[in-house]
């Protein structure tokens, strides 16, 4: 096996100790390293470097190579190379100065707190973990929940969280649909939990899986959710009133979100649609965009000002009026516009699922088909197990045969600004990530008495008083 890890020979043998029960050596001279009479031989020399954040003050890696076959060994080796090592971390949270100003004056805030999180793994996500640490959260009291998207570093992300003491799982975001899924999510906190009854555990969700879960329990010392996105908040808005056995804070619909994230999210969106394309043309073919809320505003302007024909779809009569005086040709239903127009690709952006298995019949031999939200994709899945032929490309999408025509899915059915790749710059997405620290931080020391509903109005009047906009102003926006 060869892997690389990115620092010195010196900070590896340093790692490698902590993880082995024995004794460790280097022959210099001769580049080898000795564990337990195994030998490791090494090279340093400068191969690039792998994370988001650009650790600029990396002068070398080092190239690691067992040929043994202790099978121990090899699973250290690879968690250490894995996992970011100290100075990559160190970089990431150089890149979010407003997370780290916000939790470095706060360090006894959140002390005696357990935080279940739920969301990709993204390095913008070592940051704010990190960040609960500093405000007193213990590494051992976070449970770190993947989505399961196939996000560019997902591998190292994991490594690293458990290199910090976090727990670490997986509770994809097919479990909303799989009964066994559900069970073993449902085991996983209630395990973290239990073990944590002298805690206040605050949870934060991206998609609402662990509120579904914690509707059908109640826990004394679960104090609030905060939930990061629309699809989450549609889910609990299908809850009887008293399922909801929790605070909901609104941070998915907060204007910091509106106003600054969901620009940043298009742009990914955008921008990984065309590298996926590849050689194909876009500007002036047709583009149907599903969706027209705060995401679908920002992103069906950007193709158009990119050339794109864009029709969008959008069953809410208010917003389907006001991107059809934006100029936009708009339909109220998807198999309404697939009659009338032949589109190049469709692109979801709605977080329903807003695709039929006729609309997908109807398309024409070549076209395209992506979403920034996993669940306008949910039809192709469904075909899948009814038996339509298809073929994964790997790093690509799926190509799927519907009565002799060739449709292809860019991604892999689900947020295609996340498929192989780090989605959103860190430095961009540090506000959305700050504005979770603070109703985190205000949950658990604000005056207010949080009643179990959705609550937006205090999450905007929390992140307004809490001065990260007037920072992040300053930062990038005011003369100097």
């Amino acid at each position: 096996m060869k892997e690389i890890y990115y620092d010195t020979i010196e900070k590896f043998v340093e790692d490698i100790k902590k993880k082995i029960d024995g004794e460790v050596a280097i022959q210099k001279n001769e580049n080898i390293i000795i564990i337990d009479n195994e030998e490791i031989s090494y090279k340093e020399e400068n191969v690039g470097l792998r994370s988001f954040s650009i650790p600029y003050f990396v002068e070398k890696q080092s190239i690691i190579e067992y040929k043994g076959n202790n099978e121990l060994i090899k699973r250290k080796i690879k968690s250490i190379c894995k996992a970011y090592t100290d100075k990559e971390i160190k970089a990431i949270e150089e890149t979010m100065p407003i997370l780290q100003k916000y939790s470095e004056t706060r360090t006894e805030n959140l002390k005696g707190i357990a935080i279940i999180w739920r969301d990709h793994f993204l390095e913008e996500n070592v940051g704010l973990l990190n960040a609960f640490v500093r405000m007193g959260v213990e590494p051992k009291d976070i449970l770190a929940i993947d989505k399961g998207d196939s996000t560019k570093h997902r591998e190292e992300i994991t490594e690293t969280f458990k290199k910090l003491g976090y727990n670490v799982d997986v509770l994809d975001n097919t479990a909303v649909a799989n009964d066994i899924l559900l069970e073993d999510g449902k085991k996983l906190i209630k395990d973290f939990i239990d073990k944590r009854k002298d805690k206040k555990v605050v949870i934060l969700d991206d998609g609402a899986i662990v509120s579904k879960i914690l509707t059908l329990h109640s826990y004394d010392n679960v104090v609030a959710f905060v939930e990061l996105t629309v699809t989450g908040l549609k889910r609990i808005s299908d809850l009887k009133a008293e399922e909801l056995s929790y605070p909901v804070l609104n941070v998915a619909k907060s204007k910091l979100k509106r106003f600054i994230t969901y620009k940043e999210i298009a742009n990914t969106i955008f921008t990984r649609t065309l590298e996926l394309l590849g050689g194909e043309k876009l500007v002036g073919r047709t583009l149907i965009q599903l969706g027209y809320g705060d995401l679908g505003v920002v992103l069906a302007e950007r193709y158009r000002q990119y050339g794109a024909k864009v029709i969008v779809i959008e069953p809410d009569v208010m917003k389907c009026i006001d991107a059809a005086e934006k100029g936009f040709i708009t339909y109220r239903t998807l198999e309404e516009a697939v009659k009338d127009e032949k589109p190049f690709i469709i692109v979801g952006a709605s977080g329903y699922n807003s695709i039929s298995r006729e609309v997908v019949e109807q398309l024409e031999d070549g076209t395209f088909v992506t979403s920034g939200a996993t669940a306008d994709l949910s039809i192709f899945r469904k075909m899948e197990k009814e038996g339509c032929k298809y073929l994964e490309i790997p790093r690509y999408g799926t190509q799927y045969i519907i009565n002799g025509k060739r449709i292809t899915v860019l991604g892999n059915g689900r947020s295609v600004n996340l498929f192989d790749s780090e989605a959103i710059p860190n430095r961009a997405n540090d506000i959305f990530k700050a504005s979770q620290l603070v109703v985190t931080d205000k949950i658990i020391n604000g005056k207010e008495n949080l009643n179990n509903k959705v609550e937006l109005d205090i999450v905007d009047k929390w992140i307004d008083e809490s001065e990260i906009l007037e920072l992040y102003y300053d930062l990038y926006f005011r003369k100097r």
